[in-house]
């Protein structure tokens, strides 16, 4: 932080710029934005696919009926996944400068990146695209190594510590 006295330029330190930084904190931060981002997106579109859905299936024929149940149906899958990355991301945010909380974030990491594997593994059965599966594994493995990365900041070797005078005193212990 800077600010300026008279013309003469000063410099201000905060105890927060003393520590290391985790390895692992951006790259944690920056997907769990992106994920709060997409779960906003997709909530919203899960909701146009609920009442669309509602209002197909008001139209009155059997067939209107079952297209809008399955619409509907699809939509509250859309918002229950949305919601879990948008806590996801939150939590990401919230912890990406905390390395003691990194196993939290690494255990959500590995889930979805098992929730976007079934989803690519879907994709090749039901002749979906490859491609778009593929880059789905791309954010949850991003969110994963960035938590993983913090963990090893948490766990790193502290620095070897002097002897104590004490010791050096008395000499050798027998």
């Amino acid at each position: 932080m800077h600010y300026r006295v008279s013309g003469e330029k000063r410099t201000l330190h905060r105890e927060e710029d003393n520590f290391m930084a985790p390895k692992g904190k951006t790259m944690l931060k920056v997907v769990s934005i992106l994920y709060i981002i997409f779960s906003g997106i997709s909530i919203l579109f899960g909701l146009l696919a609920l009442v669309g859905g509602g209002m197909i299936a008001a139209g009155g024929d059997m067939l209107g009926a079952g297209v809008g149940a399955v619409a509907a149906i699809m939509g509250v899958v859309v918002i229950l996944s949305s919601v879990f990355s948008l806590i996801v991301g939150i939590i990401g945010v919230k912890n990406c400068a905390k390395p003691e909380k990194a196993q939290v974030c690494f255990v959500l990491g590995i889930i979805l990146i098992v929730l976007a594997a079934l989803s690519l593994i879907s994709s090749f059965g039901s002749n979906g695209n490859v491609f778009s599966g593929l880059i789905g594994l791309v954010l949850p493995v991003l969110y994963t190594l960035g938590a993983y990365w913090n963990k090893q900041s948490a766990i790193a070797p502290a620095a070897p510590q002097a002897p104590s005078d004490d010791a050096n005193r008395n000499g050798p212990e027998l």
